[in-house]
């Protein structure tokens, strides 16, 4: 298959499974979803090219960045839900789910399409540029999945491409 040099494909359910699950070590369960509402304690990621153009953003509930965090760092199950419930992701969940996000990133490197990584993450309570909130939130090219992790719960991620 051949890409559009100038975009990123989105990914396919199965190659963020298998970074996920790779990456925190558990079982995780992906099923279709709604988008996730625009809310201020999301996360949002903003994935760019070589040529800092903005090539997709990845959009996560507060209860799937502290649960994937969380599982990085084989949190307790009650720590990770007392986040939740606080609406914030303490520093080290803020650093976990960074990591998560950044090492998600790979799942858009294919061939023939432009190399992208991740240059910022917003989190609760920050505001994202226009561009990154208007991408995150667009209807077309994404993929909204509910992400269940052994031991740890629910959460939604979208992954948006310009």
């Amino acid at each position: 298959m051949r890409y559009d040099i100038e975009h990123s494909p989105l990914p396919t359910m199965h190659s963020v499974r298998a970074v996920l699950e790779g990456l925190v070590g558990r079982t995780i369960d992906f099923s279709d979803c709604h988008a996730v509402p625009r809310l201020s304690s999301n996360v949002r990621a903003v994935y760019v090219t070589d040529e800092d153009q903005l090539a997709a953003v990845a959009v996560t509930d507060i209860q799937g960045a502290a649960r994937l965090g969380g599982a990085l760092g084989m949190l307790p199950k009650g720590g990770v839900d007392d986040v939740i419930d606080d609406h914030d992701l303490t520093g080290l969940i803020r650093d976990n789910i960074y990591e998560v996000l950044n090492v998600l990133g790979s799942v858009f490197n294919v061939a023939d399409a432009p190399h992208v990584r991740l240059t910022e993450m917003f989190g609760p309570g920050q505001s994202a540029p226009d561009e990154v909130e208007n991408l995150a939130y667009a209807p077309g090219g994404r993929l909204d999945i509910e992400v269940a992790i052994a031991g740890y719960g629910t959460g939604r991620l979208c992954i948006v491409v310009r």
